[in-house]
């Protein structure tokens, strides 16, 4: 019954369901007819507008900014900008952002020089001159936004040089407005905004002696820079600039307006541009706010001074002496900024290692040529007689300087007859040496050594003048060759044996020795190549090795052109690729090369001056008479001395005094590395002085291409002797990538670390069998490679 129950309240259940579902089915059909009945439903209406894109300025994860147009009405600048991710999305919110870092803008024109007074406090006065010869002068930027400052108290605790004040006073600086921040901002359009300058130019601090008057057929230029928050970030640093024209509301052209370098192929090229590390060396100051040169100018103006010290603060001038490591100043918060220990890695005198001209340069990249006050006593000051008035035409203007009293005042002052003005003397040799370079081209060809006959041949292509060779050349000085074996896929040890013609000092060949040639020494015979040469090799032993050469060329500076060596000259080195040779039906190959040559010339240029000014060169010792000169960094002629097996010490195999320890090394890889990294110690007491090395020196890219840390085969290399704590008989040995790493990593537990994988540190001679393991981790690319566990920035 329960069951017959059940089933009848099923079926009830089920009409119930149909008896709704078609009165539903009844009621729609119905409407529609009705519906029908209304006629039609009218045209469809315009489309709305598409909803807004963007990101909140505060949820950004990277920005950039673009100016989009200046004016400038009665005075009041307004600037019209748009604010983006990278990616191109707008960012909004910027009006509202009551907590930004950082938001200021700065307004500058490009006028005539504006120098500031000198001389300064300390200096007598000097008797004016009847007559100034001006000469052209490039224009230069003048802010519109300046202040007198006088002289703060400076912070207490610091060591202060000697007379660091005796030029204390007043002084003009130039500025930019950071106060306002979002109140000035106001909302355009959805991430375009504008901003207007609180005050008219006019009514900025106007101080006397200071041009600020406003012409709109002038250039100017606005800057901006925006930090969101006090972290610091790549992405998220805004400097950006806009050089306009009012008068023609249109934005300049290239060479309407002032740009001298390039950030990037100037600057960063051997600075750090990773602002984001915390202690990492990087060209960003002023709280990490401020990294654009074409901000920066704005504010070190030609007029602009420290009131402290009376040190200058206009943009190049500043800069010469900070590289030259004589600059001290007075910062924000009278903290000093003493730069005398910084160490300048290329030549100080070559003005192109930052003025670099070209057809991709700036436009203005040659106004360098031009004298300024401060530019050309930044490095003469120094130089001044004790009874110097502190003045630029007093120390010019006197018999320090030939020129001065010859009255050829265009040897300064550029003009119509010298348009290069100082800088045809500056750049004399740099252009004497480039000129004398390019008249000549060389290269050396794999050699075939001949063991019966105990002879090296190789073949050299050769162009010069008039298809002379180079023997025959008076032009050329030396047509170098050295000679090295290989061994274990290193160099072989030249310091600590003798063997036949392969001395310590390796085997130099100068080619172009006329006199060797006539007595038969070398042979030289014209080729399809160029020249094949011929030379006796006696006594080596491993019968593979390396050709690395060089061609030094006399040149003239009074004509900047090629000379007889017997006339008055300067030497200009050429150099080409290493060669190698390898006895007859063997394949010549060359050490494998793990460092790039273009990242060291990025700081050190191609003149390879190692002397960092303050230093003794390495020149004095290892090439006084231009035969044992380096190449290059990276072709092999360093290493093939600084190697580990060399114990660099005197005949009897006993290591050179104060040579203890890893850090003080002098094989190539644990040399490079250290003095990088400033862990070597000091030896007596003008040696190994403090570099300041302007990257992060974990960077493996600062010195290395992607793909040479792969470490093959350098585990096979042979291990790097150094002295122990126990004299100088107490020979230890690192295996060698051990070494490399252990420049850096001085921890006490590294050594064990090592010592389970196969290598060796600081263990007796002859502990090291080949087997360390290092690669298998730490290999480039591998899980824990030297480019994962190190801040590598390759670019």
């Amino acid at each position: 019954m329960a069951n017959k129950t059940y089933a009848g309240n099923n079926m009830m259940m089920n009409q119930y369901k149909f008896t709704n579902a078609v009165k539903a089915a009844i009621g729609i059909s119905a409407l529609s007819l009705a519906l029908v009945g209304c006629g039609s439903d009218g045209k469809d209406g315009e489309d709305g507008d598409n909803g807004n894109i963007g990101v909140d300025i505060q949820q950004a994860t990277s920005l950039k900014a673009n100016i989009l147009h200046a004016t400038i009405t009665e005075g009041v600048v307004a600037v019209d900008f748009e604010l983006l991710t990278a990616n191109g999305v707008a960012v909004s919110g910027l009006e509202s952002f009551e907590d930004i870092n950082a938001l200021g803008f700065g307004v500058a024109k490009l006028d005539a020089l504006q120098k500031r007074s000198r001389p300064l406090p300390g200096f007598d006065s000097p008797a004016p001159e009847a007559e100034q010869y001006k000469g052209v002068k490039a224009t230069q930027w003048t802010s519109y936004i300046n202040t007198l400052k006088e002289p703060g108290s400076v912070a207490d605790g610091q060591d202060l040089p000697e007379g660091w004040d005796k030029h204390q006073g007043p002084q003009l600086q130039a500025n930019i407005e950071t106060s306002c921040k979002t109140d000035c901002i106001e909302v355009l359009g959805h991430g375009e905004y504008r901003y207007t300058f609180s005050k008219a130019l006019s009514d900025y601090e106007q101080i006397e002696g200071l041009d600020t008057t406003f012409n709109a057929e002038l250039t100017h230029r606005i800057t901006l820079e925006l930090k969101p928050t006090n972290v610091v970030s790549n992405a998220t640093l805004i400097n950006t600039h806009y050089d306009f024209i009012p008068a023609l509301d249109r934005a300049a052209e290239a060479d309407e307006t002032r740009n001298l370098v390039a950030l990037q192929e100037s600057c960063i090229r051997c600075h750090n541009d990773d602002y984001e590390h915390a202690w990492a060396p990087k060209l960003s100051l002023h709280g990490g706010k401020r990294i654009e040169i074409e901000n920066c100018v704005v504010c070190h103006t030609s007029y602009s001074g420290d009131p402290e010290t009376g040190a200058t603060i206009d943009f190049g001038s500043m800069l010469h002496q900070i590289h030259k490591g004589d600059y001290f100043m007075i910062g924000y918060g009278g903290k000093a900024h003493d730069y005398s220990n910084a160490t300048f890695p290329a030549d100080s005198k070559s003005c192109q290692s930052c003025h670099i001209e070209g057809e991709t340069a700036p436009a203005q990249a040659d106004n360098f040529h031009f004298h300024r006050q401060e530019a050309c006593l930044s490095c003469h000051e120094k130089f001044a007689a004790p009874e110097w008035d502190g003045t630029a035409r007093g120390l010019f203007h006197s018999e320090q300087f030939p020129q001065y009293i010859e009255g050829d005042c265009a040897a300064c002052h550029a003009d119509a007859s010298n348009p290069m003005g100082a800088a045809k003397f500056h750049l004399n040799k740099e252009l004497t040496l480039t000129s004398a370079k390019e008249a000549y081209k060389f290269s050396v060809a794999n050699g075939v050594y001949d063991a019966d006959l105990q002879t090296l041949t190789f073949n050299v292509s050769f162009s010069g003048q008039g298809g002379l060779a180079p023997h025959e050349d008076e032009a050329i000085n030396a047509l170098n060759v050295q000679i090295v074996e290989n061994q274990h896929n290193d160099f072989a040890d030249v310091w600590k044996m003798s063997r036949g013609d392969l001395t310590a000092t390796h085997k130099m060949i100068n080619l172009a020795d006329q006199a060797a040639i006539e007595a038969g020494e070398i042979s030289v015979e014209a080729s399809a190549e160029g020249y094949q040469y011929t030379v006796q090799l006696t006594g080596i032993e491993f019968e593979t090795g390396a050709l690395m050469s060089h061609l030094n060329i006399c040149a003239s500076r009074d004509t900047q052109a090629t000379v007889a060596c017997s006339e008055e000259h300067i030497l200009a080195t050429v150099t080409t690729n290493p060669a190698a040779f390898a006895t007859i039906g063997e394949v010549a190959s060359l050490r494998f090369n793990s460092a790039s040559e273009s990242a060291c010339q990025a700081c050190h240029d191609d003149a390879i001056d190692l002397s960092f000014h303050q230093r003794t060169s390495c020149g004095s010792c290892h090439m006084p008479d231009s035969k044992e000169q380096p190449l290059s960094l990276t072709d092999g002629s360093c290493v093939s001395c600084h190697k580990g097996q060399a114990l660099h010490a005197v005949a009897d195999g006993a290591f050179k005094g104060s040579r203890v320890g890893l850090e003080n090394s002098l094989d190539y890889k644990v040399m490079i590395h250290t003095l990088h990294a400033n862990k070597r110690t000091k030896v007596n007491s003008n040696r190994n002085e403090t570099i300041t090395f302007t990257k992060h020196y974990g960077d493996c890219a600062s010195c290395h291409e992607k793909g040479q840390l792969a470490l093959e085969n350098t585990a096979n290399l042979p291990a790097v002797l150094n002295q122990g704590e126990n004299g100088s008989d107490d020979i230890r040995e690192y295996s060698p990538i051990a070494a490399a790493c252990g420049s850096c990593h001085t921890k006490a537990s590294y050594p064990a670390h090592v010592e389970s994988n196969g290598g060796v540190f600081g263990a007796p001679i002859g502990s090291y069998s080949g087997s360390e393991s290092c690669a298998t981790c730490h290999a480039e690319g591998k899980s824990f490679g030297v480019d994962k566990v190190h801040p590598v920035n390759y670019k």
